[in-house]
């Protein structure tokens, strides 16, 4: 049916195809946004178990997320510029399952960081299941701090994608254009083999 070398071929290309749509699940999910004096506030939790003295009336930006499959996931801040209060940027994390009432900030708290990140920028990892709803509230340490952040969410174990709530969809990585470059350069080969025999 197909002479050996073409074979060969076929099965580096599934081989490939196998790697990059297992690499593709690893996409990390970049996040930004501003907080600003206009934004909702509330008291923060300090830990998973009692509220904040520090940060009793700080803003707030809500991301909705779900995880496509069981794993073990990491958020990052990788930027908070703020200003007021003549204090250094200083970024906290708060994630919430279910549901989040900023009402009751200790309900449905799975976990808290202030400063694992860089700096004193906040970092999670935690375990997370398919088919739930998380929420990750990015916020301030103190009152009154205000300004643009960034961050991302990664897959560290399980294979699984973050999807944001409402996100549009995701622009291919380089490694699956790369694979079809790889695929385009195949068939030319072929072709041209088939010309010269």
């Amino acid at each position: 049916m197909f002479d050996f070398k073409f074979s060969t071929f076929l099965k580096c290309m599934a081989t490939a195809a196998a790697f990059v749509s297992t690499a593709a699940f690893a996409v990390p999910v970049m996040f930004s946004g501003e907080l600003t004096a206009s934004d909702p506030v509330f008291n923060r939790p300090f830990t998973t178990s009692s509220l904040s003295g520090a940060g009793t009336r700080v803003a707030y930006d809500v991301y909705g997320f779900h995880v496509s499959a069981d794993g073990s996931y990491s958020i990052e801040a990788t930027a908070f510029n703020t200003t007021g209060a003549g204090l250094a940027s200083d970024s906290f994390f708060a994630l919430y399952q279910g549901t989040f009432n900023p009402a009751s900030p200790l309900a449905n708290l799975l976990q808290v960081d202030d400063d694992s990140g860089v700096g004193s920028l906040s970092l999670l990892t935690s375990t997370l299941q398919a088919g739930t709803q998380y929420y990750l509230i990015f916020t301030s340490y103190s009152n009154d701090q205000y300004g643009t952040y960034a961050g991302r969410f990664d897959t560290v174990s399980g294979g699984g994608q973050v999807s944001l709530d409402g996100a549009a969809a995701a622009v291919p990585e380089p490694a699956s254009l790369a694979l079809t470059g790889v695929g385009l350069a195949g068939l030319l080969a072929l072709r041209r083999r088939r010309r010269q025999a």
